[in-house]
């Protein structure tokens, strides 16, 4: 029988500069924290704070820490088997079921695939077509991962066969890495979050402080598998790792390409209560990277403020006009105590601010510039950029606010029953 042989060939190809506007741009944003600022701030204000400062109290202890040793997130594997591949030929009978095999192919991260059809070949290189569109609007986390494909097809009176050929920007057991351990994060924030809000702030807050933006990684930067297993990467893969944290945890949300200036950028759409929101995780991650700084100027965010300093196409996505959880957008270092957020105001020169999560209004506590807040046993300790960076604590309320240690401070974590905080080296002190 005579034989046709037809070719469709669809590339994508994602170049780095592509996905690396957000270094440059958060850059410019977050100039107030560029290391050199921060030096001269402390550099003109070292003689007076000394002089003004009083002493350690005698029931202060500091000493020299160990470094800790770095381990594993809780949760995150280290292996993972790799997901199982459809059989090697499919064979179909319709345009649905060819998307089902092609979406099936794609969503096991196979690089090869054959697909045998039976029927009407009169229509195939439309019936092709019409599959194809079907399998990769499916799920932007499979088609986001996809780097480059091809589709090619040979027909006869009443058989076709389907061949494609892709890459992607991570392996199959990289894949079932990123499945298997989301699983176990999804779970861990369901048992904490009471809300679908807490669960979104959830996902940025986990993205953020375990990622630091960079392109210098071992495998693409651009995937989920390396913001998770790394904690590297840019925002393709920031997006990526966001959107399957969202689905499993039953937000709905879309993957967005869009751009920064000129340079393509992405980020996600999450629903919330009917309405949608900007989530863009890459630009509340400080760059450089600042150890427990989560930013939220970009999280549940509407269209019209999206827009100041990002551009998409729009009708590719639904509209977001709620600006609901704007009352967000000014908190930088948070901790949270309850119901309470306590942060820096990026609004307000960063002096120290409370937020009522309840109510969504705000006060200012401390006239003091705050960074790397932290809480433990009633008290919040923080680095005191009004006076040389030193380490001061507060209460909750506003009250007995004073300086702990006379050095430039930074990194602030609790563990164990101890602050934890960095000078020219790694210290401790009992709480």
């Amino acid at each position: 029988m005579w034989k046709k042989l037809a070719i469709i060939v669809i590339i994508i190809i994602f170049i780095d500069p592509i996905y690396t506007a957000g270094k440059a741009v958060v850059q410019q944003v977050i100039t107030w924290a560029n290391n050199d600022e921060i030096e001269t701030m402390l550099l003109s204000t070292k003689e007076k704070i000394i002089d003004v400062t009083a002493k350690l109290s005698e029931n202060t202890s500091i000493e020299t820490a160990t470094p800790i040793e770095e381990k594993p997130e809780e949760g995150v594997a280290v292996t993972a088997p790799a997901a199982k591949k459809p059989e090697a030929k499919l064979v179909v009978t319709n345009a649905k079921e060819m998307a089902d095999a092609m979406y099936a192919y794609y969503s096991s991260f196979s690089p090869k695939f054959e697909i045998q059809y039976k029927g009407n070949t009169q229509r195939i290189e439309q019936l092709v077509e019409e599959a194809y569109e079907n399998a990769i609007k499916r799920d932007d986390y499979v088609y986001g991962h996809i780097s480059k494909h091809s589709i090619r097809f040979e027909y006869g009176g009443r058989t076709a066969t389907i061949f494609g050929e892709q890459s992607y920007l991570m392996t199959p057991e990289q894949a079932a890495f990123v499945e298997m351990n989301v699983q176990e994060i999804v779970a861990s924030i369901n048992k904490k979050a009471s809300s679908d809000v807490e669960k979104v702030r959830a996902v940025n807050d986990y993205i953020v402080a375990n990622t630091a933006y960079t392109d210098q990684t071992k495998s693409s930067p651009h995937s989920a598998y390396t913001v998770l297993a790394e904690h590297g990467g840019v925002c393709q893969g920031y997006a990526l790792l966001a959107h399957s944290m969202l689905q499993k945890l039953g937000i709905e949300t879309k993957y967005i390409v869009g751009y920064v200036g000129q340079e393509g950028h992405a980020w996600n759409l999450v629903k919330l209560n009917g309405h949608w929101y900007h989530l863009d995780t890459t630009w509340n991650d400080p760059v450089p990277d600042r150890k427990g700084a989560v930013r939220y100027q970009y999280f549940l965010v509407d269209d019209r403020t999206m827009a100041k300093d990002h551009s998409w196409i729009a009708k590719d996505y639904p509209k977001a006009t709620s600006t609901m959880y704007n009352y967000f957008h000014n908190v930088d270092f948070a901790a949270q105590v309850g119901q309470q957020i306590f942060y820096s105001n990026v609004s307000d020169d960063n002096k120290l601010y409370v937020l009522d999560l309840q109510t969504g209004k705000s006060k200012r506590i401390s006239n003091s510039r705050a960074q790397y807040v932290v809480y433990a046993d009633g008290w919040l300790y923080f680095s005191n950029y009004s006076h040389g960076a030193y380490l001061t604590k507060i209460r909750p309320d506003g009250s007995g606010e004073q300086m702990l240690n006379r050095e430039e401070t930074k990194d602030l974590f609790v563990k164990n029953s101890y602050l934890y905080f960095t000078t020219n080296e790694l210290k401790k002190m009992a709480l």
